[in-house]
This record gives structure tokens, C-alpha cells and sequence, in this order.
């Protein structure tokens, strides 16, 4: 099946969560009183590849950049620290790219596009809908640069959490300049999100292929079978320039 095919059958995340979407924008509008909302941004990363962006919120302290995920029903698991998180629903088991990753992608690739403004302050938010989550090692650093929400209000918290002690950067006349700038600078036509939709089919793809190869999905070089405190598991033969993992049973 060709790619002009398959992305014929896979349906636009726009499309999805269009309607959550458009009413998490309304209320967050209405919440946001001090600040201005973007949503379902399509931006440019500079290196051949784009970033599609479910939320922007501009306020006095940053940007808090928001990515939504809808589980219904599901119970997602996780590490920040690994590519690879897993859901479950109706007794099945369903891999999905870090949200978390997905995230700081996003970020990498606004505050590129946003390089001419200084170093404008990114905050993190994960935003998933689901029945139940167990996230470990969002922040192994110690320092909170990302929060995991699971609704509004708890949302609301985290961003509250994310930008605590940060001082506010940013007055009314510099957030309506960054938001002019990123919506002058969107990608909206149906041909960018097409291409959009492609470059992540593309993508996945590409790692799937590295897996099956058993090849590391960062760097491509092979993956070597350790044994380790908590058992087996796989390692890039790249370490210590490369640190990817994964458990022998995935």
C-alpha cells in the first residue's frame, strides 16, 4: 500500500479531536484571562521535518505548550525517559511515541522559530484523557519542566506548577507580538497537513523498520542483548554516546 493510501485511510488527528479540540480552546479562553490561546498550530522545525502543536498559551511568564492526547477508556503507562509508552483497552496492549518526547520536539522546533524574540520561556504540558495513567520519571532531573494533567482543572494546577518561582517576561504587547508572529508564520493549508500527516507515517515507519532490524531507533546502530538489576534487556551497542534501552519482551 502506498503512502498517498494509507494516509487516505488514517483519519486526521484534526478531525478526531476536532471538537474537544475547539472546546478545551473555548474554555481555556474563557480561563486563560491573562493570556491569548493558539490551537492545532503547524509549524516549521527547519530541518525538513514540521511540528504540529495542539496548544499554545501565551501569558506573562512564557509559553506553556500543550499536547493533548485522548485515551477514552484506556490506562496509559510510561517512563519519561523511553521512546516507547503502551495503553491498554479492551484487554489490548497498544504502543504510542512518548508524548513526552512528542512534547519537547514541539518545543525545540518553537523556540527555533521564535529565535529573533531571545530566549522566550517553554513550559511542557501532557494533557491525556484517559481512565487511568502511571507515568514515571517525567522530571528525572529533579527540576519541573514538564506536568502530566489528566483534566481542566488539574491542568490549570500543573501549569501553575510548571512555572512556579519564574518571573513574568513577557506584558500584554510582547504576547500579542508572539502570537502574531507564530499565526503569520502557521502552516494551514490542506497540503501542509497532508505533508504533515506523511513526514509521521514516514517516521514511524523508519523506526519500525529499526526494530525489525533490531537496530537502535535513535542512532541506528545495533542493539545488544544485557542483562541488567531488573533482567534482560536491550542496549545500543552506541553506549555511553547513546543510551537507549529496551526490555528483552517488547
Amino acid at each position: 500500500m502506498s503512502i498517498s493510501d494509507l494516509l487516505k485511510r488514517i483519519p486526521d488527528p484534526n478531525e478526531l479531536q476536532g471538537r474537544f479540540g475547539e472546546w478545551l480552546t473555548e474554555a481555556y479562553s474563557e480561563l486563560f484571562i491573562d493570556g491569548l490561546v493558539l490551537r492545532d498550530i503547524i509549524i516549521d522545525g527547519s530541518d525538513g521535518h514540521t511540528s504540529q502543536i495542539d496548544l499554545i498559551l501565551i501569558g506573562s511568564k512564557g509559553l506553556y505548550v500543550v499536547e493533548v492526547k485522548l485515551f477514552d477508556g484506556a490506562k496509559v503507562y510510561g517512563d519519561g525517559t523511553k521512546r516507547t509508552w503502551y495503553y491498554y483497552r479492551g484487554g489490548k496492549k497498544f504502543e504510542i511515541y512518548s508524548p513526552k518526547m512528542q512534547n519537547a520536539k514541539h518545543i525545540e522546533y518553537l523556540k527555533r522559530m521564535l529565535k529573533d524574540f531571545g530566549d522566550v520561556p517553554c513550559f511542557s504540558v501532557i494533557t491525556m484523557i484517559c481512565e487511568d495513567y502511571k507515568v514515571s520519571n517525567i522530571n528525572p532531573s529533579g527540576r519541573i519542566d514538564t506536568v502530566i494533567c489528566n483534566s481542566l482543572p488539574s491542568m490549570k494546577e500543573g501549569m501553575r506548577l510548571v512555572s512556579k518561582g519564574c518571573p513574568d517576561v513577557l506584558d500584554k504587547s510582547k504576547q500579542r507580538e508572539l502570537f502574531d508572529y507564530i499565526f503569520a508564520h502557521r502552516y494551514d493549508s490542506a497540503q501542509a497537513r497532508y505533508e504533515h500527516k506523511k513526514q509521521v507515517i514516514e517516521y514511524k515507519a523508519a523506526i519500525d523498520e529499526k526494530r525489525a532490524d533490531n537496530r537502535c531507533p535513535r542512532c541506528g546502530a545495533k542493539l545488544v542483548l544485557r542483562s541488567g538489576k531488573y533482567g534482560s534487556f536491550f542496549g545500543c551497542s552506541n553506549y555511553p554516546k547513546c543510551k537507549f534501552t529496551r526490555k528483552a519482551d517488547e
